[in-house]
């Protein structure tokens, strides 16, 4: 009980974090400088300009049942429950603050918002759930097309503001196509960015020493590969690891110690499944 309790309270901190994030970029920037919204605040935007009877909280709460059902069938009992969760945590915050960040170029505006909108969704999305809307579409995306988080948002919101140019002012949508565009990379780079790994490709005739001191020592894991050199035309033994970015040089130290002259390429691995070193999200 007490494991299952600390874990809830390390997801809601999450969910509660990234959120705010993402409120203060709603609540203290877009509405004051009269952008538009990403996400399915955005479409429930046109509904109410299209509808003005339909209120933009009934629009965002009927759009989010049918997502939230396909987040269930697709992703998760727990996803879908933590959602909702994450929901009622954004809508209240949505709700509550009032705070407004006082920023008079637009375009710094725009700029500012994606920041804190898109590192507010990569920390939501490193939680058990998201925020509703479109977040769960993504998450969608990424695991049936292996689509990236910030790629998939910035698709379903480029369709969003699609629509949006036939109902509101050209320069409010395009600087909010530079807020969506902005905040889509920095939520594939906050999230791939929280659990960095890096690849090590080693090739060393000293490879044995390398790989018994990477194992035994520091408890590296290791990948020995049979290679085949082309242009001497001999065999070679090369090691492969994925690690943390932080141990990677403790790697090239212990490589280098034991052989100088020692082949090392270090290559970025965003994206890792495995239970050790794996940085796959949790839902």
């Amino acid at each position: 009980m007490t494991k299952r309790l600390t874990e809830f309270a390390r997801h809601t901190a999450l969910l509660t974090l990234g959120s705010a994030l993402c409120v203060l970029a709603v609540k203290g920037i877009l509405l004051p400088q009269g952008f538009l919204s990403r996400s399915l605040t955005g479409a429930a935007l046109i509904v109410h300009y299209a509808y003005p009877a339909m209120p933009v909280g009934t629009a965002y709460l009927l759009m989010n049942i049918p997502v939230f059902c396909l987040g269930w069938r697709f992703v998760g009992k727990r996803f879908a429950l933590y959602s909702l969760w994450g929901m009622v945590i954004y809508s209240g915050m949505l709700y509550a603050m009032t705070f407004r960040i006082e920023i008079a170029d637009k375009m710094l505006s725009a700029v500012v918002a994606g920041a804190l909108s898109g590192a507010g969704v990569a920390i939501v999305l490193r939680s058990y759930g998201s925020t509703g809307g479109a977040e769960i579409l993504s998450v969608i995306l990424r695991k049936l097309f292996l689509i990236p988080l910030g790629m998939g948002s910035m698709i379903l919101n480029a369709a969003i503001l699609a629509v949006a140019v036939v109902l509101f002012p050209l320069e409010a949508v395009l600087y909010t196509l530079v807020y969506v565009a902005l905040s889509s990379r920095i939520t594939d780079a906050v999230f791939h960015g929280l659990t960095k790994r890096q690849a090590a490709i080693i090739i060393s005739d000293r490879w044995e020493e390398i790989a018994r001191e990477l194992t035994t020592d520091h408890r590296i894991g290791i990948t020995q590969i049979d290679g085949w050199g082309g242009y001497q035309g001999t065999g070679k033994t090369i090691l492969y690891s994925v690690i943390n970015r932080r141990n990677m040089s403790l790697l090239k130290r212990v490589v280098l110690d034991k052989d100088p002259s020692a082949f090392v390429a270090i290559m970025t691995a965003e994206d890792v499944t495995g239970v050790e070193v794996g940085n796959q999200p949790h839902w």
